[in-house]
């Protein structure tokens, strides 16, 4: 028997099987009694729609939120992107650095010296205005200003305040730059602001160039790259106007090195300045300044000299400074170091005395780590106090012609090959000659010139060479007299003549400087009187005199003497004879001696006489027996 199913046990698939396959037949049959409202009946199936139905909708209403979505995002997107475009392009309130120009209008070419204009433009183009806004121009060393040359002009500063948006704001400065020609100058410009409720403060850099094609004065400086320690060294100066008007008060400074010592100077040298006055338009000045350098092998000395104008002539300190000039000097050592000793004596001092025979020597020795073939060393002699007939050597040559000593090969075997460390010495004597009024500088100069072949650093023979000049000088002449009158002379005299013992009778006694050659300053002649003479204290003539009463000496401050000048001088003295000077001419004053300083030598020199007595040759009339005393 088949199996009966309730309607209740037909499964859900069951009935949607047999409602699918099944005629319709209204939708009558298919209606079930609402449960009653307490009662509580869960469904087998989806009342209303089939599921699928329903999971169709929910799954449209999800598409169409998500769209809306989509939609706004993209919508915000676009808003935003425009947003962020405007305040990129249009700025907004922003305000950048980008948008402030600093322009310099200006030469590009300048002449140092002259008045530089500047237009300096700046332009805000910024939506809003800039606050506080500083400009400021540095300016090289030197510069001056244009209102006042004599006043620096470092930097150059302005506060404009605020400059409003797309306003432009124009200056004009002027100032006066200095440099060397063809020097390039760069002007470093800074720009700086604020912007309103912010503390921020923004810069903006640039520069502006600019180049010096002249100077109004310019020095160049022309010298050796290369020196030996304690040779002579020269330097030329030469300062050129390149204004078009005189320039008043030039000046050129020197800063010299460490270890040169100036010997001589074409233009008076003043605490390393150079008082040049005034130079016309295209006129120019030229300087030799000689010297000394020392110092090491090797090193190297630099010079700078700096030209200019002072506020007055009385002041030598730069006011304006136009052009400065360096000149490098190496520091070599000799290849053959020479010495020059006169009468032994090798400082570079020498004094000589005149009319006298002079015996010099001259050593050498081979520096190099080479040996040196074909060694020649000469001595050019000049000066006006050279007996050049008296020159004689006995291992060289004296060429007469062109007043040389040569030691070579020829005269002295060993200079054919002098090998490193090697010596020699070379020998000559001459005579200077007696000094006279007419010769302002009696000197004796030696330019000592040494070459030869040596082997060098490339193994090819090379010629080598090397100068010196060493310079004596000679002292001048003075010539002092001393004599007595009586009956003659500027001083009254009175008393028996001749002299009687016992009694007293006076004397002048007259001192006669005469010089020779150069000047002499501060000369001096002094003598003691014996006991038995008084001074008296008249005097008469040149000069001044006094007298020390312990040392009993008379002293006479003759002054000084020019070239060839004399001077003469006299006192009174009182002699009384002792019975013991019978028959003879007892002496007034004991010897006299005169010192003084040789201006052109740099020395002290001095001269003797002898005691003046009572022989007054000098009187007219004299006799020599009115000189005993009786």
């Amino acid at each position: 028997m088949p199996q009966q199913f309730s309607e209740d046990d037909t499964s859900s698939l069951e009935r949607a099987r047999e409602h699918l396959y099944t005629p319709a037949t209204g939708s009558a049959g298919l209606r079930r009694p609402l449960p009653a409202p307490d009662e509580e009946e869960l469904p087998h199936e989806w009342a209303g729609e089939p599921l699928q139905e329903i999971a169709s909708h929910k799954g449209k209403r999800h598409v169409r939120l998500a769209s809306i979505f989509l939609g706004a995002a993209f919508a915000f997107f676009l808003v935003s992107l425009a947003i962020a475009v405007y305040v990129f392009y249009v700025g907004g309130n922003s305000v950048s650095v980008d948008k402030v120009s600093v322009n310099v209008q200006g030469p590009t070419t300048i002449a140092g010296g002259d008045i530089v204009p500047l237009s300096l433009t700046i332009t805000n183009t910024n939506s809003s205005a800039i606050e506080n806004a500083t400009v400021e121009i540095d300016f090289p060393n030197g510069t001056r200003s244009a209102a006042n040359v004599l006043t620096t002009y470092p930097t150059y500063t302005e506060n404009l305040g605020t400059i409003g948006s797309g306003e432009t704001v124009t200056r004009s400065v002027k100032a006066v730059l200095f440099g060397s020609s063809g020097q390039a100058l760069t002007l470093p410009i800074s720009f700086s602001y604020g912007t309103a409720g912010s503390n921020a403060v923004f810069v903006k850099k640039s520069s502006y160039s600019l180049t010096v094609s002249s100077t109004p004065l310019s020095v160049s400086v022309q010298t050796l790259s290369e020196t030996v320690s304690g040779q002579p060294l020269t330097l030329t100066l030469i300062v050129n106007s390149n204004a078009t008007v005189p320039l008043s008060n030039v000046v050129l400074t020197g800063n010299l090195p460490f270890g040169f010592q100036v010997t001589s100077s074409s233009v008076p040298l003043n605490n390393s300045s150079f008082l040049l006055g005034t130079l016309a338009p295209g006129a120019s000045k030229t300087i030799t300044l000689t010297g000394t350098l020392a110092g090491q092998d090797g090193e190297q000395r630099v010079f700078t000299f700096t030209v200019g104008t002072a506020n007055t002539p009385g002041n030598q300190s730069l006011a304006v400074t136009y052009m400065s000039q360096q000149a490098a000097v190496s520091i070599t050592a000799p290849f053959i170091n020479t010495t020059l000793a006169i009468n032994g004596n090798s400082s570079p001092n020498v004094v000589l005395a005149p009319g006298s025979p002079q015996n010099v020597t001259l050593s050498y020795t081979n520096t190099l780590p080479t040996s040196i073939t074909n060694a020649s060393v000469s001595i050019a002699l000049s000066g006006a106090a050279i007996d050049y007939n008296s020159v004689q050597t006995t291992n060289g040559f004296y060429n007469s012609v062109n007043h040389t000593v040569i030691f070579s090969k020829d005269t002295d075997p060993s200079l054919a090959l002098l090998s490193p460390g090697a010596t020699g010495v070379g020998v000559f004597t001459f005579s200077t000659l007696p000094t006279s009024a007419s010769v302002a500088s009696p000197a004796a100069t030696f330019g000592i010139s040494v070459s030869g072949t040596r082997l060098g650093q490339t193994n090819v023979p090379e010629q080598v060479s090397a100068f010196a000049t060493q310079t004596a000088k000679v002292t001048t002449t003075v010539a002092l007299s001393a004599s007595a009158l009586h009956t003659s002379g500027p001083l009254a005299t009175v008393g028996p003549i001749p002299p009687v013992a016992g009694q007293a009778t006076t004397y002048t006694v007259v001192w006669g400087v005469q010089d020779k050659g150069s000047a002499v300053a501060g000369g001096t002649v002094s003598a003691t009187l014996p006991s038995y003479v008084t001074y008296t204290g008249a005097t008469a003539g040149a000069g001044s005199f006094s007298y020390d009463n312990s040392s009993r000496t008379v002293t006479w401050s003759v002054g000084d003497l020019t070239q060839g000048g004399n001077a003469q001088g006299a006192f009174q003295v009182s002699l009384t004879p002792s019975t013991s000077q019978k028959g003879g001419a007892p002496a007034l004053t004991g010897a006299a001696s005169f010192t003084g300083y040789d201006r052109f030598a740099g020395v002290q020199v001095s001269a003797t006489a002898d005691p003046a007595t009572t022989e007054t040759q000098g009187d007219p009339g004299y006799v020599s027996t009115n000189s005993i005393v009786q």
